[in-house]
């Protein structure tokens, strides 16, 4: 994930702001729900945080959704813009 987006990052300073930027918030969602699990963890609270982590992760892949619709429709903008130059 973060490779892909790095390399998107090479390609002009804006979308790396923007990738740093989603990582972090990435990061943070994750991290936020992140207890460890271990062998002696009970099934009940291993299934519960098991279900947070999802949740975090549909949350982050919804930012970066919306995120890359916006970057899209900039670039998107700026190429009609250009041709009509």
């Amino acid at each position: 994930m973060k490779e892909l987006i790095a390399m998107t990052a090479e390609s002009s300073a804006p979308s790396e702001t923007l990738a740093d930027t989603l990582i972090e918030r990435v990061d943070k969602l994750v991290q936020a729900s992140k207890q460890p699990l271990l062998s002696t963890t009970p099934t009940s609270v291993a299934i519960g945080e098991l279900a947070v982590r999802i949740e975090a992760l549909e949350q982050a892949m919804r930012q970066i959704a919306l995120e890359l619709q916006k970057v899209s429709g900039d670039a998107s903008e700026g190429l009609a813009r250009a041709g009509h130059d």
